[in-house]
């Protein structure tokens, strides 16, 4: 599939002037990724951040520069991985003197090469396992966890398999320290497949760090008569608390209306929620704003909003399975 990207050099040779991408720049209907590379306002709007930041990649590196290899979550944004965060760093393996260097966009980072490296789409990258690894080892914890979620989930887009705990964990040991050791094999024990959405793997990370019980993920609801009422994101049995992420995204994509009306999709939400609700369990809804902001102070948050719901913090809790509790709340930073 040809890039959208639209490079200001292509106008120069073509005779037409950069100056006609600028004016359609200040007009809106084109948007300025970095100097002299361009895309459509329309393809822009559409896209969540963490496939906005491919877009970075891409105008920043450039296909076919082999010499060039993209690590952490650079990489992840092209093996498909989530990202969380919008900053439109690129993250670039370093070479000799090049450890720490940043420039123009692009920050090249030390890191060992546990596994061969791997061309994808013209790009050069490391191994979607080793990507997978090096997130859990440099990132904080709530950016680290939807990667490593979408990891062990058979990816259909990209008929990639499901990676295997035991083959990251013996990756994770390979890492230089001690340190980005455990916090990789932390995470991966971390990792579940049966998160359904980057916004549930970001909720479910700030559930933990905030010292909220662990929540049983997809849990499904039958009437009396045995027919299935709905399925919610978590579910929590002894508060009878149900929680469900209301990304508006679902709202606008073709696999998630499957021929409905957004108008059509939010009803059919809507009464799904209110069967469930007759069986006496309260439901909290909440959005992107609420997981990214999830500090118990903020109105709106994932934390405040839960609590309401009646779900108590406790920074001595060990519901959650494989990690225990953080060990210094929410300035534990995986």
């Amino acid at each position: 599939m040809a890039s959208p990207l639209i490079f200001a050099h292509d106008y120069d040779h073509s005779g037409v002037g950069r100056h006609h991408l600028a004016t359609q720049a200040r007009a809106g209907t084109l948007t300025r990724i970095r100097k002299g590379v361009y895309v459509s306002s329309e393809v822009w709007r559409q896209l969540a951040w963490w496939e906005q930041y491919r877009f970075h990649i891409e105008a920043a590196v450039g296909k076919g520069r082999s010499e060039r290899v993209l690590a952490c979550q650079s990489a992840a944004a092209i093996w498909g991985m989530p990202v969380i965060g919008r900053s439109p760093e690129v993250v670039l393996l370093a070479s000799l003197g090049q450890h720490g260097q940043r420039r123009a966009g692009m920050h090249w980072i030390a890191s060992e090469i546990l596994e061969p490296l791997q061309s994808l789409d013209g790009l050069t990258v490391t191994s979607r396992a080793q990507t997978a690894v090096d997130v859990a080892a440099r990132l904080p914890f709530e950016q680290a966890v939807p990667a490593m979620d979408h990891v062990l989930r058979r990816d259909k887009d990209r008929g990639l398999p499901a990676l295997d705990k035991d083959q990251l964990h013996a990756l994770a040991e390979r890492l230089a320290t001690k340190t980005k050791a455990a916090r990789a094999h932390r995470i991966i024990d971390f990792g579940d497949p049966q998160s359904g959405s980057v916004g549930e793997s970001l909720s479910r990370a700030q559930m933990y760090l905030f010292n909220l019980p662990a929540p049983i993920l997809q849990h499904p609801f039958y009437a009396a008569d045995g027919s299935l009422l709905g399925v919610t994101d978590f579910f929590w049995k002894e508060a009878r608390v149900a929680g469900e992420f209301d990304g508006s995204v679902k709202y606008s994509r073709g696999e998630y209306l499957k021929g409905r009306s957004p108008a059509e999709a939010v009803e059919k939400e809507k009464a799904r929620e209110d069967r469930i609700r007759a069986e006496n369990v309260t439901f909290v809804r909440w959005t992107w704003q609420a997981a990214m902001n999830p500090e118990c102070e903020h109105p709106r948050g994932l934390v405040q909003l839960l609590r309401a719901a009646g779900l108590r913090q406790d920074r001595w809790n060990h519901s959650w399975p494989g990690v225990g509790a953080p060990r210094a709340g929410r300035t534990d930073r995986a």
